[in-house]
């Protein structure tokens, strides 16, 4: 899984050294991801409600989708989305080797708009990161069975966080508990 956070260093005012030029900046990945004073990793609630918003489009009801009425009444109770992950200490230095937890991502990307190529720096989870979080719907909306068929479609069609395109973020739901409660449904994923 890629993190690639958007934060408010990267439209700061204030005039910097550069640490690279313009495309092509190996120290930009110290400023795209989130983390707890002790390093962990985490996303905000948003990267939750857009891969789960994404994933309702492929649940059909009638003619179309459960979409709109799922994105309507969903609510990501999880303030941050810890996983089980840690940056190394000072974060000065990550390796580019896929066996560690957490390592460097270096990889060419296109720039829509200019159609040129820029190289990517951005922090990456191996194979076996896990989280949990909570959400809400309003269940005379939206049944239990619907929203599970979503977490699974999110897992395996969609993916969380940054390359949900070329494939990464993808997860399995591994277990899901329904909470009741009045007139919504709470559920632990």
């Amino acid at each position: 899984m890629l993190i690639n956070c958007f934060s408010n260093d990267t439209l700061s005012l204030e005039r910097k050294a550069r640490t690279g030029v313009a495309g092509n900046d190996p120290e930009e990945w110290k400023k795209s991801y989130t983390a707890t004073k002790e390093g962990q990793l985490y996303v905000e609630p948003s990267y939750i409600f857009g891969c789960l918003r994404a994933a309702s489009f492929h649940t059909k009801s009638g003619r179309g989708s459960i979409q709109a009425k799922f994105s309507a009444t969903l609510q990501v109770l999880t303030e941050k989305i810890l996983f089980n992950r840690y940056i190394p200490k000072l974060n000065e230095f990550l390796e580019c080797s896929q066996e560690d937890p957490v390592y460097l991502d270096v990889r060419s990307v296109k720039n829509p708009a200019t159609k040129g190529r820029n190289v990517r720096y951005r922090v990456a989870m191996s194979t076996g990161w896990e989280t949990e979080f909570e959400l809400q719907w309003d269940n005379t909306i939206i049944s239990s069975g619907q929203v599970e068929q979503v977490l699974l479609d999110a897992g395996s069609l969609i993916g969380l966080a940054d390359g949900r395109s070329i494939g990464f973020g993808r997860f399995e739901v591994v277990s899901l508990e329904v909470l009741e409660t009045k007139n919504a449904k709470t559920a632990s994923a």
